[in-house]
């Protein structure tokens, strides 16, 4: 399991796309997996909501999970944003990764 605020939300992204449409073709075969005994899709699912109230602390418009995502999965530079996107980038992770540990995702930080 990933063991940082960015790998979570990386992993839950592509476990949401994955399990979209859960008898949609696959054009990767991975061998038979029940899926009535997984809980992926809801800890994907917790994590984001988990991130999305992040973001709507950080603003009230909720933009800061938008370039959350864009920094985090999108991989885009951190020198693309501008110095307000920037902020709120920061905010909504440090929050975000508050919310991680406070729900039992992340180890408590150590000081």
């Amino acid at each position: 399991m990933p063991s940082s605020p960015r790998g979570w939300l990386c992993w839950s992204l592509s476990v949401s796309d994955r399990y979209t449409r859960p008898h949609g073709v696959k054009y990767e075969y991975d061998g038979y997996t029940d899926r009535r005994l997984s809980d992926r899709r809801e800890t994907a699912l917790s994590v984001k909501i988990l991130a999305e109230k992040a973001s709507h602390k950080a603003c009230g418009n909720g933009i800061g999970y938008k370039l959350l995502v864009d920094f985090y999965a999108g991989e885009m530079s951190w020198h693309s944003f501008s110095e307000p996107e920037r902020r709120l980038i920061e905010k909504t992770a440090r929050d975000f990764g508050r919310r991680l540990r406070e729900a039992g995702f992340l180890p408590p930080k150590t000081s």
